[in-house]
């Protein structure tokens, strides 16, 4: 137990707002904790650093820089300040970097700083975690993927983190409590994969019966995970109870007034049991107790009413947004409502029967015109900037730069009532640049130089300022993350950059692999094409680092993927053609870069498909599991679920990935069956034979393939392969 800081974590900041002043008392935390971090991340270095505790400045988090009997010494006003601030000495004093795709340290000692530097933040929450991380990008972790991943997150700067892991249990014992037996209530709960889906009232019954020994490992993770949350004041935010119920509720509780909510995607969504019934408060107080028994209490609390479709039906919203609230502050007195700004929600009429001060909005509506007064929007609740540059936990390299560096400020700057960030990205592990500038800018009030800032991120990563480094991302700053956001379709994903058609649902036509994905490049294809070649000309003795590696990947990775988009028009032509040989030779060509694709990515241990499946393994207890829960998982990256919501509502492909395996048996097989069906049309003169996908894909994710979790061959080599088959200019 650390010594005056409650079990509850950071929960005395966390329910202060940014204004708000804070005793002026010196705080005093263990830095133990903290110093762990260091221990884990820079083995080599960490002995060098002294930590210690400082006084908020005007209630405001800060940490200072200095030296002190030959140490780095960082102090921090709470443990995640204290932690940003080693981050910003090892970015900008020491230039190395940790990054979620990356590190590049080294053991060599770091030198003392020259001059003392101090910075601190007008904003009282660093969130991070879409609810679709659990199932895109952290359903099967381990402890120790979590606990690398927590280190990530203190470090930069984040200090609230959603944890959705565990929640099964909760569910599980609050219906039993009301009768439901074992068997029924586990073919409700939704496998881990799909299971936020669930929570957040859009599907129940896929693929079930959960295990009860799955369930108990799951909820023994998150006890983990919360726990060094916790340590390291990091506040835990848990999902609330908000009225859903399995679909028979209503035939078991007659007198119970539920609203059915149909279908979302294709899926039966729970039922929403009105907040002012009876039940509801005895099923919340049921939830909330089980909660605490398992994983005790918190200050936030995630519930999405209404999620992408839900009805109220003839329930008056004031009261029932009132009545939820009442139930969660009931349990946790002072705790805030965590609600999502996105597609319409939250509604105007839900704000206004709550208690707004009890409320904190992520701000991620950003599907089409941004709007700016969110004071007037949110009625004067607290918001949160939300960064939300990828969706599906895809590879796509690239994000709206101006929306992080530009518009987070400007919002914070006219809106009173803006308290903090939240990374919002649907999946994890992708865009190290947009994730550390997303991060650093709640730190940061004066404006961005952002190719001075890029400069120095490139200097850190690669370890100096190599000119063909620094040319290359003069490129990505001009495509990659200059999107063109207007001049596209975007179909709801404003801020996320375009898919490669190696990864859709074969067609001469198709424009995107998921269906609310942009519909064409949003730069230059050919300006791009520049990065490849000066990444390949860095200097031999910055190309060993990890860091090095996974950038060469992606950007050789993303050259590729938007030469689909450039090819596929060609062979169009050639097929209408009807130019038999010329469609061979381009066909091949096709086929021939996606072999080449899945071998460059075959060399980064973030591209494997077998690092996504190898993880299901130790959670599975029986062979049967073992096969569910691997469907689980395949099914997320390729159908997504049966077939009326992979093609009814064409939810296949959402989550897609540029992954080593998953390019060569699924993506490549589709795309030579679809060639061959072509070409044989071509041979014979008649209609091309229509192909089941949803079969096709469905074959995958009941396959038994196995797949490396560990990099083979060489990425230089593996990625000067695809310059040259793409022509490039020599390096």
């Amino acid at each position: 137990m650390r010594p005056l800081r409650p079990w509850l974590g950071a929960v005395a900041l966390l329910m202060a707002t940014p204004w708000a002043t804070h005793a002026a008392e010196k705080p005093a935390f263990d830095t133990a904790p903290e110093q762990a971090v260091l221990t884990r991340l820079l083995p080599h270095q960490a002995q060098q650093f002294e930590l210690g505790a400082l006084t908020a400045a005007s209630g405001h988090e800060r940490f200072r820089i200095s030296r002190a009997n030959g140490h780095i010494k960082v102090e921090g006003s709470t443990p995640s300040a204290l932690l940003f601030g080693v981050n910003w000495y090892l970015k900008y004093v020491a230039q190395v970097q940790i990054s979620p795709n990356g590190d590049r340290v080294g053991d060599a000692p770091f030198p003392l700083p020259t001059a003392v530097i101090e910075k601190q933040t007008p904003y009282a929450y660093r969130y991070a975690l879409n609810e679709n991380v659990d199932g895109y990008t952290a359903p099967y972790w381990d402890w120790p993927r979590w606990q690398r991943e927590i280190d990530v997150l203190a470090l930069s700067g984040i200090n609230a983190v959603l944890i959705e892991r565990g929640m099964d249990s909760v569910l599980y014992r609050t219906f039993r409590d009301v009768g439901y037996s074992d068997q029924e209530i586990r073919q409700w709960i939704t496998q881990p994969a799909h299971q936020n889906w669930q929570l957040m009232g859009n599907l129940c019954c896929f693929n079930g019966p959960i295990s009860t020994t799955l369930m108990q490992q799951r909820a023994a993770s998150a006890q983990q995970i919360i726990a060094r949350l916790r340590e390291l004041g990091i506040t835990p935010v848990l999902p609330g109870f908000y009225g859903i119920v399995p679909a028979d509720f209503q035939h078991r509780f007659p007198k119970a007034h539920v609203v059915p909510q149909g279908e979302w995607a294709g899926f039966t969504r729970p039922g929403w049991l009105d907040p002012r019934d009876p039940m509801f408060a005895k099923l919340a107080a049921a939830f909330y107790r089980h909660q605490r028994e398992l994983f005790g209490d918190s200050s936030i609390y995630d519930m999405e009413v209404f999620q992408e479709g839900g009805e109220a039906g003839n329930v008056p919203v004031p009261q029932a947004a009132r009545d939820v609230q009442q139930a969660l502050l009931a349990a946790h007195p002072g705790a805030r409502w965590m609600m999502l700004a996105w597609q319409g929600n939250p509604r105007q009429d839900l704000l206004a029967g709550v208690d707004r001060h009890h409320v904190l909005i992520i701000d991620i509506d950003h599907d089409r015109v941004p709007r700016d007064n969110r004071q007037k929007d949110f009625q004067d609740a607290p918001f949160l900037f939300g960064g939300i540059w990828e969706f599906g936990g895809r590879t796509t390299l690239g994000a709206n730069l101006r929306n992080i560096t530009q518009r987070l400020q400007r919002l914070g700057r006219i809106n009173d009532n803006m308290s903090g960030t939240a990374v919002f990205t649907e999946g994890m592990d992708t865009n190290p640049f947009a994730f550390d500038l997303f991060t650093e800018m709640a730190w940061r009030s004066e404006p961005v130089d952002t190719a001075a800032w890029t400069a120095d991120y490139v200097r850190r990563r690669y370890g100096a300022a190599d000119p063909h480094a620094s040319a290359a991302w003069t490129v990505l700053l001009h495509t990659a993350y200059d999107i063109q956001i207007d001049q596209i379709v975007f179909n709801s994903e404003r801020d996320a950059a375009q898919e490669s058609l190696f990864d859709a649902q074969p067609s001469l036509t198709v424009n995107r692999a998921s269906n609310w994905s942009p519909e064409a490049m949003r730069y230059s294809a050919a300006a791009f094409r520049q990065a490849l070649p000066q990444m390949l000309q860095v200097a031999p003795a910055l190309r060993d680092s990890e860091t090095y590696r996974y950038d060469l990947v992606d950007i050789a990775r993303q050259t590729l993927a938007n030469e689909s988009r450039l090819l596929l028009p060609q062979i169009k032509a050639a097929y209408d053609k009807h130019d038999r040989a010329g469609f061979a030779a381009l066909t091949q060509r096709w086929l021939h870069l996606m072999d080449l694709q899945d071998r460059l990515l075959g060399t980064n241990r973030f591209f494997l498909v077998g690092g996504w499946l190898t993880r299901v393994q130790t959670w599975a207890s029986t062979p049967d599991e073992r096969s569910r829960l691997d469907y689980d998982a395949r099914s997320i990256l390729t159908t997504w679920g049966e077939r009326k919501a992979s093609e009814g509502a064409s939810l296949h492909d959402y989550g897609n990935k540029d992954w080593a395996g998953l390019t060569r048996d699924y993506y490549r097989l589709r795309w030579q069956t679809y060639f061959h069906t072509l070409d044989d049309a071509l041979r014979t003169g008649t209609a091309p034979k229509p192909i089941d996908w949803f079969a096709m894909g469905d074959a995958w994710n009941h396959g038994t393939q196995r797949y490396a979790d560990q990099p083979t061959g060489d990425a230089y080599t593996a990625a000067s392969d695809v310059a040259q088959a793409l022509k490039l200019p020599a390096h």
